[in-house]
């Protein structure tokens, strides 16, 4: 199968929905998704989406209506009030995105969702650990 770049808002809501489809039914992660927080999909994939748009493409490439607007920390500080999200969680999560990623796509900009991807969950599992992003090894 001939790999292309993430080049438009399209591929993104392929991976997107691809990925979520993992998710849900993963062993390790799936249950935060279904039952600690019961997620809506047909709300949650457009509003993922849009994030990921905006980081590929900048926000001057979309339109008012598609641009991300949400704090992503404080969502995963509510889940973790609900069941304490430990660095094997985002590990898990990382995996599972960076392989909806590779399954279809390859260069740039592939690369860059995978980048800021790791940024993300390091991010957020340093935040609810309360320790310092860059201690967080949460690479496959």
């Amino acid at each position: 199968m001939l790999k292309k770049d993430v080049a438009q808002r399209a591929d993104i809501e392929d991976i997107v929905a691809r990925f979520y489809a993992d998710v849900l039914d993963d062993a390790i992660i799936g249950f935060i998704f279904t039952d600690v927080v019961s997620i809506e999909l047909e709300h949650h994939l457009p509003i993922i989406v849009n994030f990921w748009a905006d980081s590929l493409f900048g926000t001057k490439q979309q339109e008012a209506q598609e641009r991300y607007k949400g704090n992503p920390l404080q969502k995963h500080l509510d889940v973790h009030q609900k069941f304490p999200l430990r660095p094997g969680h985002f590990t898990r999560w990382l995996f599972l995105f960076n392989r909806a990623v590779d399954a279809k796509h390859q260069g740039v900009n592939a690369q860059l969702m995978k980048t800021k991807a790791e940024q993300v969950a390091k991010s957020i599992s340093a935040a609810l650990l309360k320790t310092k992003r860059g201690d967080m090894n949460l690479t496959l």
